[in-house]
């Protein structure tokens, strides 16, 4: 603890640092120059854009970068005429002349501003898009994986693998900067999508059918107060062209990897109307082995060697589609849906032998069989009001999605016993088939309101989410060649219900160049859970309400440097395996099982960040600590003190803590080449609990990945990505490392066709080992485990654009400068994935 306190107050120190900054700084005066900068082609904003005020005296240029929205705000700027310029690359240069700052005249608010793509260089802008991969923020990363060469054909979670900061398990499972509590949301919003199969749903929405992957490190009070370490938001493809559109592609791969998609648009003035079909079918190879050695007080040993093979295939179809409505130039009005079906099936086969005092005494031969199948239906109402006043806007979403999970397990598991000579003497099989049903509901009701100020805006909002949960496990047993019958020890119903109301606020004001945002966001929480079994009904109660508060001090030091220091209150709430207390028996010697009565843990989040633009560097670096109380972890134990089987659940371990730095640099030296590193290390530091025979573990790790671009010539292009997990501390052992190389080719044979080849872990090293230890008054056990994922994948994709775009019509240009010239905001419809990030507050 006395560690923890040591690092609160040097976070504390480096607030009231930069309050003295503030404090000694001269105060800016001068007038405001503002607006928005997007493309005129498709409304898309364009982020780190260079704007300038070219003083028509001296001829000096004032110059800056918009940012990811596309938007600049010159301060202190003098009195004077100006020329108004902006420049991107592949776009034609844009000039405003003239601009009069007069002392009567101090704001200045050039509203929307559209640029044309320059014509004739169609490729150079594809360039651009690629260069634009990664956009960088204090408080958000977004990351354009559309343009991922090593993760086409691939799934979603193939895609989050080569995000920085995330990092897959070999289970899919996600986690951010080290932590496995993060928020994943679809397109901004909860869904029944992110719930308890997250893990198989990821495998089965294609990587082809996601436009942005964003990540946001320590929320405002604005957002989901849900995810430890961030949140992450998986922005599904929309259209944003005028006219028809449309694009299809299709791959094809080695492990029998199949993926097709085709997309359909139409949009005008009025109304943008849009649909997306994908389909995905991929088998995974894996294997592993386990070897534990439990040693006994009386001295005998015993020794399990384990092996084990298994392979997954999946089948996923994804179909998006929606229609926005533009009532008149301020208000719109949007209806999506979301249908995602999928299918897999899991063959596992093994054998463990089990040695005594050197002699092989029991063997045990597993064959089992696990076909699933499942869909979640998605659907959201959407209103988006603007107002006369600029950036007033009052947005209200009403969100319902539904979702059926159905899986079957088949354990064949054969158990050859009193070994005479390397020979049996005696055995028997043990069946068991276990049918799950799943269903979920969830509501989500939410309106937000931003109100804007001099200087400054208030955001205030309102949402609640209802979430009902049935788990129905159906257990049936048989011995040897008997008849199968119910097993009522196992067989239960597990019901699971949410609901979380909130309210927000959150002020922010600019002082020159510094700002301050304070948020605080109310919560009240009601969970219930109820354990229907043969013998009883349990039923659980866990009801709170808590405060989160949030804190940003930023200070731009330049027009190119940026230095924020932040402050949230985070929660993870304990859902799906992590409460339901089904023991999971298709290991014979390592069952898992949830825990119903866990707490939701509670974190405390600080970060400082710093962000810099070169000519041809960007860097983003971040130091932070997270503070955890009842800190929920997975604990190894004995299923009933039987040495033999192990039981891993989830425990409240106590007080948790990790500290970091974070540094993220893309280097962009010429058109034909740019490279992006990412770098994290971090501390862990894990209490022990003696109740829970766990030790105090602490320890140093560090991740890292770095992805090259390579483009020899406008059609031909390269990617290279390799990426590497130093051994981590985990409770009671640690994690080794994992290591990995993907790569990819793409070949564009005209404007509209193209094909491409990538692998993934093309020197199949991705292999995940760790180590437990577990100690008991009667004996102790030392676990060596190593598994896979899968093995390396090779896929080839072919992808053909077609459809017209319709140009802007007169009338529509004379009213965009209409507005422009009256500071007025313009139509920005049919820039649908900016709505996303007002739908996860």
């Amino acid at each position: 603890m006395s560690n923890n306190i040591n690092v609160i107050k040097t976070v504390i120190f480096v607030f009231l640092f930069l309050f003295s900054i503030r404090s000694n700084a001269q105060t800016t005066n001068g007038a405001t120059v503002s607006g928005t900068l997007i493309d005129a082609s498709n409304n898309q904003p364009l982020g780190f854009a260079t704007v300038s005020l070219i003083n028509k005296t001296t001829n000096q240029p004032k110059s800056m970068q918009t940012d990811m929205d596309g938007k600049f705000s010159f301060t202190g700027v003098s009195n004077g005429s100006y020329i108004f310029r902006a420049i991107y690359v592949g776009y034609l240069t844009y000039n405003r002349d003239t601009i009069n700052i007069t002392p009567k005249r101090q704001l200045v608010r050039l509203g929307i501003i559209k640029i044309s793509p320059a014509k004739g260089v169609l490729k150079e802008v594809q360039v651009t898009a690629q260069r634009s991969q990664i956009q960088l923020g204090v408080d958000k990363k977004s990351f354009a994986v559309d343009q991922s060469l090593v993760s086409q054909g691939g799934s979603a979670t193939d895609l989050l693998a080569n995000v920085p900061s995330v990092q897959v398990d070999a289970d899919g499972n996600i986690s951010l900067r080290g932590s496995s509590n993060v928020r994943v949301l679809i397109n901004g919003k909860p869904s029944a999508l992110t719930g308890n199969d997250l893990t198989d749903i990821l495998q089965s929405i294609p990587a082809s059918s996601i436009q942005t992957i964003e990540v946001i490190t320590n929320p405002s009070s604005k957002y989901d107060a849900e995810g430890e370490s961030g949140i992450i938001n998986i922005v599904l493809k929309d259209n944003v062209q005028r006219g028809f559109t449309g694009s299809a592609s299709a791959s094809a791969g080695t492990h029998n990897t199949y993926n097709g998609t085709l997309n359909l648009a139409y949009q005008d003035k009025k109304v943008n109307v849009y649909t997306n079909y994908s389909y995905r079918r991929a088998d995974r190879i894996g294997n592993g082995y386990s070897d534990k050695t439990t040693k006994f007080t009386n001295g005998a040993d015993t020794l399990q060697n384990q092996i084990q093979n298994q392979k997954f295939t999946f089948k996923g179809q994804n179909i998006r589609s929606g229609i926005d409505y533009n009532i008149d130039p301020k208000t719109s009005i949007s209806f999506s849906d979301n249908i995602n079906l999928r299918s897999r099936v899991r063959d596992q086969d093994g054998t463990t032998n089990i040695i005594g005092d050197d002699n092989l005494y029991q063997q045990v031969i597993q064959n089992n069989t696990s076909p699933g199948s499942g869909h979640n239906y998605d659907f959201n109402l959407d209103l988006d009001k603007k107002f006369n006043k600029k950036d007033e806007e009052l947005t209200a979403d009403i969100g319902y999605s539904t979702g059926n999970e159905t899986d079957y397990d088949y354990f064949n598991t054969g158990y050859l016993n009193d070994y005479i000579n390397g020979q049996s003497t005696s055995g028997y099989d043990f069946l068991q088939d276990d049918q799950t049903i799943n269903h979920q509901h969830n509501w989500n009701l939410q309106l937000d309101y931003t109100l804007p100020l001099k200087n400054g805006k208030i955001d205030m909002g309102y949402r609640s989410t209802f979430s009902t949960n049935d788990n129905n496990y159906i257990v049936d047993t048989a011995l040897n060649t008997n008849p199968f019958g119910t097993d009522a020890n196992q067989t239960n119903d597990f019901l699971y219900n949410e609901q979380v109301h909130a309210i927000y606020t959150d002020f922010q004001h600019t002082f020159g160049k510094f700002s301050i945002q304070g948020g605080l966001r109310l919560e009240d929480a009601r969970v219930s859970s109820q354990l229907i079994d043969s013998s009883k009904t349990s039923t659980y109660h866990d009801d709170y309400w808590r405060l989160y508060p949030s804190l940003f001090l930023t200070e731009k030091i330049s027009d190119s440097q940026t230095l924020q220091l932040s402050y949230s209150r985070r929660v993870t709430r304990p859902r799906g395996q992590q409460i339901s207390p089904f023991v999971n028996t298709s290991n014979p010697l390592n069952y898992t099982e949830g825990n119903p009565d866990l707490l939701p843990q509670d974190t405390h989040s600080f970060e400082l960040s710093y962000i810099n633009y070169y000519k041809t560097l960007t860097l983003t670096s971040s130091l932070y600590y997270r503070l955890t109380y009842d800190e929920i972890q997975q604990v190894q134990s004995y299923y009933f003190n039987n040495p033999n089987i192990s039981l891993t659940d989830f425990e409240n371990v106590g007080t948790a803590s990790a500290a970091g730095y974070e540094l993220i640099a893309k280097l962009s030296p010429a058109p034909i080449f740019d490279l992006t590193g990412n770098l994290n290390i971090y501390y862990s530091h894990i209490a022990g609990d003696p109740t829970l025979g766990l030790t105090t573990t602490s320890g140093y790790a560090w991740n890292g990945n770095l992805t090259a671009n390579i483009r020899p010539m406008k059609a031909l292009s390269f990617q290279l990505r390799g990426d590497y997990q130093a051994p981590q501390v985990i409770p009671q052992g640690k994690m080794y490392a994992i290591y990995g190389l993907d790569g990819g080719v793409r070949y564009d044979i005209s404007k509209k066709l193209n094909v491409s080849l990538n692998g993934r872990d093309i020197l199949n090293t991705r292999k995940f080992d760790s180590e437990v230890q577990y100690n008991n008054p009667a004996f102790n056990s030392y676990q060596y485990t190593q598994r896979r994922f899968g093995t390396s994948t090779i896929l080839a994709t072919i992808a053909y654009r077609f459809g017209s775009n319709m140009k802007p019509s007169r009338k529509e240009k004379t009213q965009d400068q209409q507005d422009q010239d009256n500071g007025g905001g313009g139509d920005d419809s049919g820039t649908g994935n900016q709505q996303n990030l007002k739908n996860m507050k």
